[in-house]
């Protein structure tokens, strides 16, 4: 459904360099990378703001580099929105139709069909000066759907929102990829919405798109260690490697991994949600690796309870909401941290 192949860019003194994906009929992309990696200046490329000096960019079978930003089947969101604050949220919805000449009718029912998607059918006479911010990106969403084009293209758009109307979206951008089965590309430097959304992570970095597959792959297997601090910050050391005892060790905290180079560094990654927590040490679990520690902090967030430990090493779990609760965890309290040898990623360094 989009196809990029080695496109390269150059502005100002910034370069996107051969950037090649396929994203597929239905499939959910989101490029993650620090501010000024190039995310954004991608999605202008692939909408046809910016021209690129070399590559193809293909939607739907078809090459787009000399269609113009009108003709493109694709819609965009960006991270500011721009509504037009004189107009009300019908005005904002039915623009993009209106520009093409559609019938009155027609675009009554298609705004109205879209309005009601996003549940805002009832703000349609509102001015946008008057809404909230969940309810201007509900407008914004609308107006990327009304034109009913394959492709969607999504520029930080959860950026600016508190944590309560940001999860809210979240959940409305699940729902509208779900139910209308759109290719979605979306941009953002929070790992946590390419998590929650995401079928597929790409990372980028200065320009370069350093890596790229599924949720599960990039963020247990990240082919860097650049990459690796970036998108995996909890439970990311660098540990040296005795084949003796079958050891990974970081001055007095070690853990038992088999199978690796005798006196070599390798970064090692735990995954928060592979930590188990338990007051008591579990005898009889298959679990090679038990260490009792001190609970630091505990931070709730989208995705669950963040429980941070010190185990010798500062260490994070999470954990469901329920799991906390059962758990009646507190800071201060003492508690076992346990996982299971294959649940540690070691890459080399």
């Amino acid at each position: 459904m989009l196809d990029l192949k080695n496109v390269s860019l150059k502005k100002g003194g910034f370069r996107l360099k051969d950037i090649s994906f396929t994203l597929g009929e239905g499939e959910y992309l989101t490029l993650v990378g620090p501010t000024g990696s190039g995310k954004t200046m991608l999605l202008n490329t692939v909408i046809g703001i910016n021209r690129p000096l070399s590559g193809e960019i293909w939607v739907d079978g078809k090459l787009m580099n000399h269609i113009s930003l009108q003709s493109r089947p694709v819609g965009i969101v960006y991270q500011n929105l721009y509504l037009f604050p004189h107009k009300n949220v019908y005005d904002n919805i039915s623009f993009p139709l209106s520009i093409r000449k559609m019938p009155k009718k027609i675009i009554e029912k298609k705004v109205r069909e879209a309005a009601a998607f996003l549940k805002i059918a009832d703000l349609l006479g509102r001015s946008i000066q008057n809404l909230s911010g969940g309810e201007k990106q509900r407008v914004a969403l609308a107006r990327a759907l009304v034109t009913e084009r394959p492709v969607l293209l999504l520029d930080e758009p959860l950026s600016a929102l508190d944590a309560i109307t940001k999860w809210e979206i979240m959940q409305e951008l699940r729902r509208i990829h779900r139910e209308k089965r759109l290719t979605v590309l979306h941009v953002t430097h929070d790992i946590e919405e390419a998590l929650f959304l995401s079928d597929k992570i790409g990372v980028m970095i200065q320009g370069k798109l350093r890596q790229i597959g599924s949720v599960e792959e990039v963020m247990n297997r990240p082919s860097s260690e650049e990459i690796g601090q970036l998108i995996r910050k909890d439970n990311l050391f660098k540990m040296t490697y005795d084949a003796k005892t079958s050891l990974l060790c970081k001055g007095t905290f070690c853990l038992y991994k088999e199978g690796l180079e005798d006196n070599k560094e390798y970064l090692v990654h735990i995954p928060p949600e592979d930590i188990i927590l338990n007051y008591e040490a579990l005898t009889t679990s298959s679990a090679r690796n038990c260490f009792k520690g001190c609970i630091h902090s505990i931070i709730y967030h989208n995705l669950g309870v963040k429980v941070g430990i010190d185990a010798g090493i500062k260490l994070v779990s999470l954990l469901t909401q329920r799991s906390f609760q059962e758990l009646r965890l507190e800071t201060g309290k003492d508690i076992y941290v346990i996982f299971k040898s294959n649940a540690v990623g070691v890459y080399g360094v």
